[in-house]
């Protein structure tokens, strides 16, 4: 399914690209025009995103994936681990416009992981990819992934008091999370003032943003925000996916 001409795909990505004063090179539109393709494919076998539109994948799944790298600070070969990565944002856009970062893509759904890898098979982006088919929780508790990360990001997963349970015990001591947002932000923020004390986390700064350039409306306000890990993580956390959601800290 061809959802449109190069020509076109490369003057819409560099509009929106250039509004945000983004810098890109010719490989990396290259890049993104085939993951475009083969996103649109397969969301016609799977479902994997309902945003089909041109204009809104550039501007509400690749802009707003990249974003942190405009507003972050994000080091040469950081480990990053994408909590709940589904469709593969932010994690796939990342991994394009940085092949130097370690990533691990994190979801729940083992078919929307197997997209992921395919899509980077795909790109020839084969290098410095982790890919785990689990809950946040169940890794968390892992050695191998426990406090073993620079970053961790999520985008449009949960409520934020719950993600800090899920991100904290991924994160090294020193280490931030990244929490995109688009709706409720300060409600989730006054809600998760005990789950960051308990979990050792402060917030350290929000950043605010419209992802259209075009229409300044409360639809297309995001938020990022950036949470430091303090303290290492207690080892009764995280608890059991069903007690974080039905109790969350």
């Amino acid at each position: 399914m061809n959802i449109t001409d190069y020509k076109t795909f490369t003057d819409r990505f560099t509009y929106y690209f250039n509004n945000f004063n983004i810098e890109f090179t010719d490989v990396m539109m290259r890049e993104f025009y085939i993951f475009t393709e083969y996103l649109t494919t397969e969301n016609t076998k799977y479902n994997l995103t309902a945003i089909t539109d041109l204009d809104n994948i550039i501007a509400k799944h690749y802009i707003d994936s990249i974003i942190i790298l405009k507003y972050i600070d994000i080091p040469e070969n950081s480990m990053i681990i994408d909590i709940g990565a589904g469709a593969g944002f932010p994690s796939v856009p990342l991994r394009i416009f940085r092949k130097d970062l370690d990533i691990t893509f994190l979801d729940s759904s083992e078919k929307k992981i197997n997209f992921i890898k395919n899509a980077l098979n795909e790109l020839g982006l084969t290098n410095k990819n982790i890919f785990y088919s689990g809950r946040a929780e169940e890794a968390g508790k892992k050695s191998e992934y426990r406090e073993k990360y620079d970053f961790a990001v999520s985008r449009a997963v949960a409520k934020l008091n719950v993600l800090c349970e899920l991100a904290a015990p991924l994160i090294k001591q020193g280490g931030y999370f990244i929490a995109y947002k688009s709706k409720n932000t300060a409600d989730e923020i006054k809600e998760s003032d005990n789950a960051l004390n308990l979990l050792g986390l402060k917030i350290t700064e929000t950043i605010e943003f419209n992802i259209s350039p075009e229409i300044n409306d409360k639809n297309n306000k995001r938020t990022l925000i950036k949470i430091k890990k303090l303290n290492k993580t207690s080892p009764k956390y995280p608890r059991n996916f069903s007690n974080i959601t039905k109790n969350p800290l």
